[in-house]
């Protein structure tokens, strides 16, 4: 079952008016069961409930069910236009399979109804790429999707059978997860088999859920078309817990085994950071500064668009005029007050980088602090060049 955080969020998401809320997973991993779990707790005189599926696994009263027939031309699409113009309540489509009823299903999300789906997709953020991929606009998703539910079911080891198991690496269990100050306490439990569960060691499953509230913050990501991986660093922060952490509460509970928790669920390698991803865009007009001589602030630069002067005691002495060029890190690397200015040629757009933050780029993401790097070598080699240019003119002046 859901742990109270989970299962308060879906009551609060359910007692909304509209809004659409997808349940994602693999075949067999229960989401039709979740679904129709929801469906009986709304299920009252008032409340007008239509749904469209294939096939229909099981029969409510009160509810108006339709069964997809695509032979005959009764698609979720369909099926769907024709909810529409009956007024419910509630509508579920069994799964969203294509542009045409993903539209329809926003619409209907967004016009007042509340709307229930399902997606096949590994975890709660790929689930808003893979409806972008369909082709819905980020801001139609954002203003409409209200949460986003992934499910795994695990099998439960008997309660009868079950014993600790010591045979795990400590290292393997690291990089599953676990942190390492909790490894040498760590009690874990594996199957051994007994008649009650034929012999398997296991009995009964349980369910694991990786529930994605769209609150304020993950709304504006959605809008931004954020990265998957930014937008699930951002729903972390907002409260969401991961398939591999509800996987990890499970062993630690005596619930499931590692062996099960390794086969249903996998680790997300950390995101990049917010200030790499979505760093300030910030835009400057002709001759406006945007790092002054002299100054101490420790902040570089990335070059959007536009071309800018670089000026050194009130003289020019260089141009940046190709985007993707990093300005600024000098004083990030050596702390020393700024050496020369730069100020907007024209128009141009920049991105701010904290400055604080470059040994921490370096220490983590060598990637990122290797195509910094380049760019300075490249900027330090024509300085070079160009020293030696003023060398040799003055020798020969």
């Amino acid at each position: 079952g859901f742990d109270k955080n989970i299962f308060e969020i879906i009551k609060r998401c359910i007692s909304r008016p509209y809004g659409l809320l997808l349940v994602t997973g693999p075949t067999g991993s229960g989401k039709t069961t979740t679904l129709y779990s929801i469906l009986n707790s709304l299920n009252k005189e008032d409340i007008k409930i239509l749904t469209a599926e294939d096939p229909i696994e099981f029969n409510f009263r009160g509810i108006n069910q339709v069964n997809v027939r695509e032979k005959v031309g009764l698609t979720f699409a369909v099926a769907l236009r024709a909810f529409l113009r009956q007024d419910p309540d509630v509508i579920m489509v069994g799964e969203i399979r294509d542009l045409e009823t993903a539209e329809i299903a926003i619409k209907a999300a967004t016009t007042g109804h509340l709307v229930f789906s399902t997606l096949h997709t590994n975890d709660s953020p790929s689930t808003i790429s893979r409806m972008m991929d369909i082709g819905i606009p980020p801001y139609m998703l954002a203003s409409s999707v209200t949460m986003v539910l992934s499910q795994r079911l695990s099998r439960k080891l008997c309660n009868k059978c079950k014993v600790e198991v010591n045979y795990h690496d400590p290292k393997d269990l690291q990089n599953m997860g676990f942190s390492e100050e909790e490894i040498p306490d760590l009690k874990i439990l594996g199957p051994k088999g007994c008649p009650d569960c034929n012999q398997t060691g296991y009995k009964g499953r349980t369910g694991l859920y990786e529930l994605m509230e769209v609150t304020e913050e993950v709304s504006k990501a959605i809008n931004a078309g954020v990265p998957e991986d930014q937008l699930r660093k951002t729903a972390l922060k907002e409260g969401m817990m991961t398939l591999r952490d509800a996987g990890l509460g499970k062993i630690r509970n005596g619930v499931t085994s590692v062996e099960e928790i390794l086969k249903n669920t996998t680790i997300t390698k950390e995101a990049l950071p917010t200030y790499l991803v979505s760093p300030d865009t910030e835009e400057y007009n002709d001759r406006e500064m945007i790092i002054r001589e002299g100054n101490k602030d420790t902040d570089f630069f990335k070059l959007i668009q536009g071309s800018l002067i670089v000026v050194k005691g009130g003289k020019k002495i260089a141009q940046i005029v190709q985007p993707g060029e990093y300005f600024g890190e000098i004083a990030a690397i050596t702390g020393e007050p700024r050496t020369a200015s730069i100020l907007s040629n024209k128009r141009s757009i920049v991105k701010r980088f904290p400055g604080d933050k470059l040994e921490e780029v370096i220490e983590k993401y060598p990637d990122v602090a290797k195509h910094l790097f380049e760019v300075l070598g490249t900027r330090l080699h024509q300085a070079d060049k160009n020293l030696v240019k003023l060398i040799i003119a003055k020798v020969k002046g």
